[in-house]
């Protein structure tokens, strides 16, 4: 549907270039001027809704600062989004994602028959119309084939003449002139028709038949086509009328033979009756001011009103040529710099797009916008924080600027991924760069997907692995019933150009995108083999969300805040899964490029009064030990702990020791911590996971720790996450207490 968009905002504009014509433009007698007026507009017309202002757009979600709440990728849905999402636009859009309606996904459906919709009808009728055009067209030329066949042609200079005996026909066509032997002033008739020849009057007319084919609907195109006629007329008879005694002769002329034959549409006829007292009318009219030429300038604002239109209220995927990049050239760059608060307390510096604190009971949250020099100036003084703005950098652009990150991530449509993913084969040739397929489908009334045809082609091979794995799905899809939906299917071998492409986020249709790789995905398995896919505990006020595959492929959707005990101990009984506490989400960029990125969740399991402040702390204060970071090991440090009276922490001893420097960092990370902590009074214990990025290791807690008063496993990564909340939360610092240990 998106061409007849395209062709009814283009006609639009036409319509409206060619009132201004009507209104301003009609009477004039710049007859030049008038035909050039009418191309452009036909021209210009059809252009300018591909050309998109992006000065003139609002700042897009996609363009904004990356930030996260539950360190979980996902990119703009329009409503769950498609699953497994490799590029990540906006990783802020989580919090707007809604759970998916339906707890278990059935993946096992019948095929149905593909209904007939008022869209296909729409189309099937402009078809028809375009069809009966072309032929129409396709009838005329013939005619005029064969007439230049069977009848004898004069060669002369730059023409050549075809005299039809027995009628007083007079016509031309490109550098062809029918006349009819018995035609009356054959002299004045040529004269006149050479004009047209010469000026290439019949190119116009071709160009209008073929636009006609193509926007058959729009009644002004016609109109267009009878002016620009009329106007050639009206050139060719001003140059004709210069050869004869005066003006009112030829005018003369016209009259004596105004009831001549004319010729097919597609030709210029000398007899015309219906034009012959415009033309009469124009002979004598009196020439315009030179001033009057100024007027056909009006086409300029015209113009830039219409892109402003085409940019500002249209919502389309046909603009493929973007104006006015934020970086004041054409889009295409690939870094883009954005303003953001560096925050650094105690020695911890983090970056971040808002500040929010308690001060005075009241919370006052600054931007990079809005805080002044005086604010931080006060910051620092009064609380001990050090805020600089700062110009951070998104190293991965498409080329109509969404910033995206090539990593293997996880959101959306769960079970049509999943089944995507175990469904295509993709085993490229040395040599194969991979590249980019789109595919459009629609939802029938059970949500089943039907009809899935290729809309940007990647090339043959890539297209039938998308078409056929698309076609092969008889699942159901998370959206609304009649909708139709795009999805980006990207083929990566080990080239990261494929991404420098536009992406699809304009498109009303757009669903989403997935990577499908030449080597084997990463994916999530519990501890007794099943596959799941989850979304953290911070992507929404709901809590964390669980989907979990079984061997058939079916998913089941499990959510923390709705889940009673019962549930709670079978996911971890039968499945082997637990929901986390919290999250960090460790990004490894392929410094080669030759590999996608991958994402590390660095999954924590605490009991509730260790999970916000505590938890993030911890993660902070943490100094993971030089020489094991640079060994990429990692290990597993259990403390015991005693809480007082009042909530804090003290005789901080190790129970269990992992060396390298492990133990150490865990005790100086716990004795650093002066908040209360709401929970027991008594003997804790707590495991300390140190994890490795590079090779996604995670340690196990062996099951002996696990005794009472064993509040979780808290787990730090030798590298930090790239993303921070965007609402960085200092609470204010109680008064100091002796340190206890």
């Amino acid at each position: 549907m998106n061409g007849l968009y395209y062709l009814a905002e283009a006609n639009l504009y036409l319509g409206i270039f060619y009132l201004v014509y009507c209104l301003f433009l009609n009477r004039n007698t710049y007859y030049q001027l008038s035909r050039a007026y009418l191309l452009f507009s036909c021209i210009i017309a059809f252009i300018l809704p591909l050309v998109q202002l992006n000065i003139l757009k609002p700042a897009s979600p996609a363009a904004q600062p990356l930030q996260i709440t539950s360190f979980a990728p996902v990119t703009p849905l329009k409503h769950a989004g498609t699953a497994r999402l490799n590029l990540i636009a906006a990783l802020a859009a989580a919090k707007a994602i809604a759970p998916s309606p339906a707890p278990v996904l059935q993946s096992a459906h019948k095929a149905t028959k593909r209904p007939f919709t008022w869209q296909d009808g729409l189309l099937y009728g402009y078809l028809i119309g375009a069809g009966a055009l072309l032929f129409v067209l396709l009838i005329k030329l013939y005619t005029l084939f064969r007439l230049m066949r069977r009848e004898p042609v004069v060669n002369e200079d730059k023409y050549r003449v075809i005299y039809l005996d027995g009628s007083d026909v007079a016509f031309s066509f490109f550098n062809y002139l029918f006349i009819g032997a018995d035609a009356h002033g054959a002299k004045t008739i040529i004269r006149h028709e050479l004009v047209h020849i010469q000026q290439r009057h019949s190119a116009d007319i071709i160009l209008l038949e073929l636009l006609k084919i193509i926007n058959w609907f729009n009644p002004f195109l016609y109109m267009v086509q009878n002016s620009l006629k009329t106007v050639h007329e009206y050139i060719a008879d001003e140059q004709t009328a210069a050869y004869e005694t005066d003006a009112l002769t030829y005018a003369s002329f016209l009259v004596t033979n105004a009831y001549g034959a004319g010729g097919s549409s597609i030709t210029h006829s000398f007899f015309n009756y219906n034009l012959l007292k415009k033309r009469i009318m124009m002979l004598n009219q009196q020439r315009s001011g030179k001033l009057a030429r100024l007027k056909y300038l009006v086409i300029i604002p015209i113009c830039g009103a219409l892109l402003c239109t085409s940019t500002l209220v249209f919502s389309k995927s046909y603009g493929w040529l973007n104006i006015g990049a934020a970086n004041g050239k054409l889009a295409g760059n690939h870094t883009s710099k954005i303003k953001r608060l560096k925050v650094t307390q105690n020695g911890v510096t983090t970056v971040t797009d808002k500040l929010a604190l308690n001060q005075q009971n009241e919370k006052i949250t600054y931007t990079p916008a809005t805080i002044t020099k005086a604010d931080s100036l006060a910051l620092l003084k009064n609380n001990n924080i050090k805020v600089e703005v700062v110009e951070d950098s998104i190293p991965y652009k498409t080329r109509d600027g969404r910033p995206i990150l090539p990593v293997i991530g996880v959101d959306g449509y769960y079970l049509m991924d999943h089944f995507l993913h175990h469904n295509i084969k993709y085993d490229a040739t040395k040599g194969e760069k991979g590249g980019l397929v789109v595919v459009r489908f629609t939802l029938d009334a059970n949500r089943h997907l039907y009809n899935p045809r290729i809309v940007k082609s990647g090339g043959a091979k890539l297209d039938a692995l998308a078409l056929n794995g698309f076609s092969a799905y008889r699942g159901i899809v998370n959206d609304d019933p009649g909708k139709s939906l795009k999805i980006g299917v990207y083929f990566f071998t080990n080239d990261y150009s494929i991404f420098e492409t536009d992406s699809l986020s304009n498109d009303p249709e757009f669903a989403g995108e997935l990577i499908i790789t030449n080597y084997k995905y990463p994916i999530k398995v519990t501890n007794k083999g099943y596959e799941y896919d989850e979304n953290g505990p911070g992507f929404s006020a709901t809590g964390a969300k669980a989907i979990i595959y079984d061997q058939n492929g079916e998913g089941t959707w499990y959510y923390s805040d709705k889940c009673t005990p019962a549930d709670l101990a079978m996911l971890k009984d039968k499945y082997g899964y637990t929901f986390p506490s919290a999250e960090t989400m460790i990004i490894q960029i392929n410094k080669l490029r030759t590999r996608l990125g991958y994402i590390f969740n660095v999954a924590s399991y605490l009991d509730a009064p260790y999970t916000t402040q505590f938890y993030n702390y911890i993660l902070e204060n943490t100094e993971y030990p030089k020489e094991a970071q640079k060994a990429l090991e990692g290990g597993v440090v259990v403390l015991n702990f005693n809480l007082d009276n009042n909530g804090m922490m003290n005789n901080i001893s190790v129970a269990k020791s992992a060396g390298k420097g492990f133990d150490e960092a865990a005790v100086s990370a716990l004795r650093s911590y002066k908040f209360a902590i709401k929970d027991i009074p008594g003997e804790h214990s707590i495991a300390l996971l140190f994890c490795v990025g590079e090779n996604e290791y995670r340690p196990a807690v062996s099951d002996d720790v696990k005794k009472e008063g064993y509040v979780g496993e808290l787990a730090v990564c030798d590298l930090k996450s790239p993303f921070k909340d965007g609402s960085i939360y200092i609470p204010p610092a109680p008064a100091p207490k002796s340190d206890q240990h």
